[in-house]
């Protein structure tokens, strides 16, 4: 990943221009960037306390650049496999604007469809997001670093402004071996606002397990392209939030993220849900009467805007919550379920059944064994030393080109996990659609098959691919 590499000379001016009148005490607008001749279109929207800004393509080019992977894991469960992002982080736009950025505050991207989302400061300055290992889907209980970036390009091209719109947010990394939730890659953005956030509190979420929700957490979840369900009450007052059933299905089984996480079977079997507020008040619903029912929600906003004292941070409303059961105030939801209990298991020998891709290439990657047999594959016949012998696998050219080689490569590198290494000229690879990473009879180990070149050349137990 690569982060504040100033491009332009005009910047750096700027900046030393703002710290010499920060040193005196002065608190000016936000001042434009020099314009260029690259393009007159504004194209971005900044707005912060002290000021704001539009931007060209051009000029946000200007500011510094971060790059990385980014990928992500759709609500039902997709996942997007991280690609090469470009672009300027939130957090040096937040620097742009000349904002004393605290705890208290958040960065708002919008849409042009006016969809918004909100980055918390932790989001923004410390990468804090959940994240998934984008092989297995499954939430990682540690991450790398992580940085969220309004990016202008994609795989090294500028986006596509039918599908993703001329900036889009990413969530990059130095490697691709993390994605995070579809709802943070917010397409098609104009505008980014700069402002208080509301308090931080977390709902104590446990049944069968515990999983606590922090405020951050939950207003992405209740995101619409999330889970994110509205109701409008006899007032005309509109309160959004999420289906009690679906906060329940993320503790009422060892399954918390999944299609299916909800369990339907335990549900008809009958328990209990208690919702409890701030000051012990509990108001209990029984599991069939809200199984999927998308109108037994948990709102943290009511139009548009976080609850009153008399509410916050979560009220029970919706059409079918009876007048007597809207809880406001709740900070604990408990579903009366059996615990899950976690048998003693001897962890079997690791398999990293990894392949990395590095050297001249735009992306270097590192490929988990489910990642690779995720590909399209293909099947052979060449001969090898005990003679012809079928070999299926992934094409050597679809690798290549995930990771795009750079102009000036001539060769490739394939090397053992014994360390054992062959070379062979990059136009042999490339001249030979059926070049392949076979897969082998053991999950994870992979061998290089080059119908066209001498056996020698090829690897068995191949855990690197050097493009030199």
């Amino acid at each position: 990943m690569k982060h504040h590499r100033f491009q332009q000379p005009a910047l750096i001016l700027f900046l030393i221009f703002s710290l010499v009148l920060a040193a005196c005490g002065a608190s000016p607008a936000v001042a434009p960037l020099a314009p260029t001749e690259a393009s007159t279109e504004k194209i971005l929207t900044l707005v912060g306390p002290k000021g704001g800004n539009t931007l060209t393509l051009a000029q946000l080019q200007q500011l510094p650049v971060t790059e990385g992977q980014a990928g992500i894991k759709s609500s039902t469960g997709q996942i997007t496999i991280p690609e090469l992002f470009k672009g300027v982080s939130l957090k040096d736009l937040v620097a742009y604007l000349n904002v004393d950025f605290d705890p208290s505050m958040g960065v708002t991207i919008t849409a042009e469809d006016g969809y918004s989302m909100t980055f918390s400061y932790d989001q923004v300055m410390n990468g804090d997001f959940i994240t998934y290992d984008p092989a297995t889907g499954n939430e990682m209980p540690e991450h790398g670093p992580l940085v969220a970036i309004l990016a202008y390009e994609h795989n090294g091209q500028l986006l596509n402004s039918k599908e993703e719109g001329t900036l889009r947010l990413a969530v990059i990394s130095s490697k691709n071996n993390q994605v995070v939730d579809g709802h943070w890659s917010v397409k098609w953005v104009n505008r980014v606002e700069v402002k208080a956030a509301g308090q931080t509190w977390t709902l104590d979420l446990t049944g069968a397990i515990a999983s606590p929700v922090t405020r951050d957490s939950y207003m992405s979840c209740a995101a619409p392209s999330c889970h994110g369900t509205m109701w409008q009450d006899e007032n005309g007052q509109q309160w959004v939030g999420v289906p009690l059933w679906l906060l329940v299905g993320e503790v009422d089984d060892a399954d918390s993220h999944s299609d299916i996480a909800y369990n339907r079977t335990l549900a008809d079997e009958g328990y209990t849900v208690d919702l409890v507020s701030a000051g012990g008040t509990t108001v209990t619903l029984d599991s069939q009467a809200i199984k999927e029912d998308g109108q037994v929600i948990v709102a943290q906003l009511v139009n548009d805007d976080e609850l009153p004292e008399l509410y916050y941070p979560l009220r029970l409303v919706g059409a079918d919550v009876q007048p007597d059961q809207m809880l406001g105030q709740i900070t604990k939801i408990v579903a009366n379920v059996p615990p899950v209990i976690t048998p003693t298991v001897v962890p079997a020998p690791e398999n990293s059944g990894t392949l990395t891709i590095s050297g001249l290439v735009n992306q270097e990657l590192t490929l988990a064994d489910a990642h690779l047999r995720a590909m399209d594959t293909m099947q052979i016949t060449a001969e090898a030393k005990e003679g012809p012998q079928d070999y299926q696998g992934v094409g050597l050219n679809d690798l290549l080109d995930l990771a795009g080689v750079k102009s000036g490569a001539s060769k490739v590198v394939f090397t053992a996990s014994d360390g054992y290494a062959t070379e062979v000229r990059l136009s042999d690879v490339l001249d030979c659609p059926h070049n392949l990473l076979a897969f082998t009879d053991t999950p994870g180990s992979y061998m290089i098959v080059l119908p066209e070149l001498e056996t020698s050349t090829w690897v068995k137990n191949v855990v690197q691919i050097e493009v030199k």
